[in-house]
């Protein structure tokens, strides 16, 4: 969040000089390599007070958080971040909904409908999307941890529209929600639009993809080897060899244990539906054993 904050401090402050040239954009960023962005002049418009004051939430206790938003919320009734906030420390899924969905309100106000078709394909990219977008995948993320599927498929569909190049990941979570699909019909079209992807969930997915129409096959063993090779850690995870952690990582890598656990944590019950997937992993990964 606080990289967040010093590029919105910027860009606000290279607005208001009014430029005409990207050359004069790059002469007046000369000017702050290898300073401080924290030098910069606090803003008086009430919106980005209010903006900083959420970002200044997550990085104190619950309790002062909560009060840095609401002070956010007097200044800006439409901070889409501020409603983030607080549906991000509600224990209630339901509660959170509410404040996912005020934060989407609050987005589409302040964005306003003409900015959405102007601006269709460029999101995230452009710092004043990002509350809006952090909404959706919150929505989502909480449709899909109650089961609706159907809604949940339908704002990741719409956030890639928005936001092509995917800064937030969502093909990933899109992937296994579509693997989850009686028809598989969405989930075969994604996965050629995206063939050039190389990651455990990509793998793994198309592993179980295959496994689910195939069955235990040659092509289906061939598939999963990939996926193995890719990451060694998953099959682990997903047959109880190794615990999850409580808390999910923050960040992961390719082929790490962090990338395993992150995979695990959203498909295990995708996998755990599909009769015979768990046996044939299981069997996988002796034979794996013995050839070691």
């Amino acid at each position: 969040m606080n990289t967040e904050k010093d590029l919105a401090k910027l860009m606000e402050l290279i607005k208001k000089q009014g430029f005409e040239t990207t050359d004069e954009i790059s002469a007046f960023l000369e000017k702050f390599k290898g300073q401080s962005l924290d030098d910069l002049p606090e803003s008086i418009d009430k919106k980005d007070r209010s903006q900083d004051l959420v970002f200044d939430a997550y990085e104190e206790p619950v309790s002062k958080g909560t009060k840095l938003v609401k002070q956010a919320l007097e200044l800006d009734p439409n901070n889409a971040d501020a409603y983030n906030y607080l549906a991000s420390i509600e224990k209630n899924i339901d509660k959170a909904i509410e404040q996912y969905e005020k934060a989407i309100k609050a987005g589409e106000k302040t964005l306003g409908k003409k900015f959405f078709k102007e601006e269709k394909g460029y999101f995230w990219g452009m710092i004043e999307t990002r509350p809006y977008m952090r909404a959706k995948a919150g929505l989502a993320d909480c449709f899909y941890a109650k089961n609706e599927v159907d809604k949940a498929i339908e704002i990741y569909e719409e956030m890639l529209e928005l936001n092509p190049n995917d800064n937030q990941g969502i093909r990933y979570l899109l992937s296994t929600l579509l693997l989850d699909k009686k028809d598989l019909t969405k989930f075969e079209r994604f996965i050629k639009e995206n063939e050039d992807e190389d990651c455990a969930v990509w793998n793994y997915n198309n592993a179980l993809y295959s496994f689910k129409k195939l069955g235990k096959t040659a092509k289906s063993e061939k598939i999963l080897l990939h996926a193995y090779k890719s990451n060694e850690f998953v099959i682990d995870y997903m047959l109880g060899n190794r615990e999850m952690p409580k808390e999910q990582p923050r960040y992961i890598g390719r082929g790490d244990e962090d990338e395993a656990i992150s995979y695990v944590n959203g498909a295990w019950s995708i996998w755990k539906k599909t009769d015979g997937a768990f046996e044939w992993i299981y069997d996988f990964r002796q034979k794996i054993l013995k050839m070691n």
